[in-house]
C-alpha cells in the first residue's frame, strides 16, 4: 500500500457499510462516476448517489465529471463470484486526504493492520466487481479490466478506468500501473457488464498538419465517442489515442484507426496526408534602411532580410538577432558587412551580404534638405520588398520622405519592370512617388533624367512600369549601370500633406518587380 492516497478533497462523505446483505435486485449495476479536481490534480470515482449528487452541485469545490465511468454492482444486490470493494480514507492528521479501493480482502485486511492511525476505513463494501486472474489479469466473462494507476507523488493519488488508452497516458504522465497480470497493463478490478449493450465507438481523426514536407513528423488525433479501451492504427504504430508518424516519399497517404470499447469495435476512421517534397534551401536578399545615406555613426541601421522558400530559422553575422530583421548601431565609420543565412527543412540556403559604410558625420543632403524629415533604404535590384514599418519612430515623418535607393545592372532585359508604393499597416494614404537619378527630386520630369525624374505617378497604391535601356515601350527608360531613388512622399494631388499628423508617421511598401 502506498503512502498515500488522494483522489478529492476531504470532505464528510457518508459511511456504508452494510450490516448485512438484504435478498435485493439481482446483480443491479450502477455507474461509477469518475471526477477530476485540477487544483490538486486528483481523480475521485463514486457509486454513491449522495456523493454524487453533492459533486455535481458543487458542495464539494473543484471537482468536475471526467465524462468517463464504469459499470459496478450496488452494494444492496448480490454479484454472483463478486466480491465487495473497501474503501479507507486517509487521515489528514497523518498529512492525507484521500481515498483508497481495493477489491482484495487481503488488501483490505493488510491496509487497517499496517496503517490504523493513517488510513480509516469507510466501509466494506462500497460496491461489488470481480477480481481478475491473480497471475495472467484475465477478468471472468461478462466483466472488462479496471485499471489502476498511482500518480507516484508523496500526494499519492490513484485513478480507476476501464481505458486501456487512459491507463497508457497517466503512464506517459509518470503514474505508476498496479494490479495483476501483465506489468504493461496489471488489472486491479473487474467491472461488470451485465447490462444491455452500449454503442460502439464513433471516431474521427485530425492531424496538425495534413499537407507536411516530406521527413516531418506529424501528430494525428483520434476523436472518439463510447470511451475506448483500444486502438488499432493503421500506417501509424501507436496503441493510444494519437499516433506520430512521418513519410520519406511524396504523395497521399491514407492513415485508419479502429477504435474499441466493451461493446464493439468502431468503423475505420480515416485521414488522407499529402506529403510535399520539401522547397530548395531559402535565397535571401538584402534591404537596409537608415536616416542619412550613408548612415551616421551612433544611428540606427535597419536590415530586413528578404528571403524565398518560407525559411524557419535566420543566422545573422555582424548582427545580433534570430529573426528576419536586424537592427544595428556602429561606433566606428568605414564599410562594416553584415551577412544573413536563411535555413528551412531543407538546409540553410547561401549566405546573402550587404557592405554598409558608416560616416562620421551627415553627409549634404541635395534636394533632400527641403524636407524635415528622410528615411533611406537601399534595395537590391531583386524581386522584393522594401518597409518603413519596424524603424525606429520618425521613421516614414508625416511630412518627409522616404528615399530607395537602388542600382540597375549593367546588363540585363528591357523587358518591362514595375514599382508599386502602396500603405503598410495604416489607414490608405495618397502618396507622390518620383523616380529620379537624385534623392528627394520632385520637380518635373525629365525623359533623359538629367534635370528631373524620369517618371512620376501617385496614388492610394500607386505604380508605374518602366524598361531598361529600351524606349519602345512607351515607359520610363533606366540606364544600365545607373543609380536610381525611387522617392515618396505623402502629397495629395493639391500639394496638401495627405498623412494626418497625429500619428506621427504613415508607413508605407515598396516592391520591386524586375524585367526578365
Amino acid at each position: 500500500m502506498h503512502a498515500v492516497w488522494s483522489c478529492c478533497r476531504r470532505f464528510m462523505l457518508l459511511a456504508l457499510v452494510l450490516a448485512g446483505t438484504p435478498q435485493l435486485a439481482f446483480a443491479a449495476l450502477v455507474d461509477a462516476i469518475e471526477y477530476y479536481n485540477a487544483p490538486l490534480d486528483h481523480y475521485f470515482v463514486t457509486a454513491d448517489p449522495t456523493e454524487i449528487a453533492k459533486l455535481d452541485a458543487g458542495v464539494f469545490a473543484g471537482w468536475q465529471r471526467t465524462g468517463l465511468s464504469f459499470k459496478v454492482s450496488d452494494p444492496g444486490s448480490i454479484l454472483p463470484g463478486g466480491t465487495p470493494v473497501c474503501r479507507f480514507y486517509g487521515s489528514p492528521k497523518s498529512g492525507l486526504d484521500s481515498h483508497f479501493y481495493s477489491a482484495s480482502p487481503a488488501e483490505c485486511t493488510a491496509v487497517a493492520q499496517k496503517f490504523p492511525d493513517a488510513w480509516l476505513l469507510e466501509s466494506s463494501n462500497v460496491f461489488q466487481v470481480f477480481l481478475p486472474d491473480s497471475v495472467t489479469g484475465a477478468c471472468p466473462a461478462g466483466s472488462v479490466p479496471i485499471y489502476r494507476a498511482w500518480n507516484n507523488r508523496v500526494d499519492s493519488n490513484h485513478r480507476y478506468t476501464t481505458s486501456l488508452a487512459v491507463l497508457q497516458s497517466m503512464v506517459a504522465k509518470g503514474y505508476i500501473a498496479e494490479g495483476y497480470g501483465s506489468p504493461a497493463a496489471p488489472v486491479a478490478m473487474c467491472s461488470p457488464i451485465g447490462a444491455p449493450p452500449g454503442p460502439v465507438p464513433e471516431c474521427s481523426l485530425s492531424a496538425n498538419d495534413t499537407s507536411p514536407f516530406v521527413g516531418a513528423t506529424i501528430s494525428i488525433s483520434a476523436s472518439c465517442s463510447g470511451a475506448p479501451t483500444s486502438y488499432v492504427w493503421s500506417g501509424c504504430a501507436s496503441t493510444g489515442a494519437s499516433c506520430l508518424t512521418s513519410s520519406s516519399t511524396p504523395g497521399v497517404i491514407t492513415y485508419s484507426v479502429v477504435a474499441s470499447n466493451s461493446n464493439g469495435s468502431s468503423a475505420p476512421a480515416t485521414i488522407d496526408i499529402v506529403w510535399r517534397t520539401p522547397l530548395p534551401p531559402p535565397s535571401c536578399t538584402l534591404t537596409a534602411t537608415s536616416q542619412s545615406d550613408p548612415p551616421v555613426i551612433g544611428s540606427v541601421l535597419q536590415l530586413n532580410a528578404n528571403c524565398t522558400n518560407n525559411p524557419t530559422s535566420f543566422t545573422w553575422s555582424g548582427c545580433a538577432t534570430n529573426t528576419n530583421v536586424c537592427y544595428v548601431t556602429e561606433t566606428s565609420s568605414g564599410p562594416h558587412t553584415y551577412t544573413v543565412t536563411a535555413s528551412n527543412q531543407s538546409g540553410p540556403g547561401a549566405a546573402a551580404s550587404l557592405t554598409i559604410i558608416w560616416s562620421l558625420a551627415p553627409q549634404p543632403k541635395d534636394f533632400c534638405a527641403n524636407f524635415p524629415s528622410v528615411l533611406r533604404t537601399s534595395m537590391p535590384w531583386a524581386n522584393t520588398r522594401a518597409v518603413t514599418a519596424g524603424y525606429p519612430d520618425p521613421g516614414f515623418q508625416w511630412n518627409g520622405v522616404w528615399v530607395v535607393s537602388l542600382t540597375v545592372p549593367s546588363s540585363g532585359s528591357s523587358n518591362l519592370g514595375r514599382f508599386t508604393v502602396a500603405e503598410f499597416g495604416g489607414p490608405p494614404v495618397f502618396r507622390d512617388v518620383s523616380v529620379s537619378r537624385f534623392a528627394c527630386d520632385f520637380r518635373p520630369t525629365d525623359a533623359s533624367g538629367n534635370n528631373g525624374p524620369v517618371a512620376e505617378f501617385g496614388g492610394i497604391s500607386a505604380n508605374s512600369s518602366f524598361a531598361v535601356g529600351n524606349t519602345s515601350f512607351g515607359v520610363p527608360s533606366l540606364q544600365a549601370g545607373q543609380t536610381y531613388y525611387v522617392n515618396v512622399r505623402n502629397r495629395a494631388p493639391d500639394g496638401s500633406i495627405s498623412c494626418p499628423s497625429s500619428p506621427g508617421r504613415c508607413d508605407a511598401l515598396l516592391d520591386l518587380t524586375i524585367p526578365h
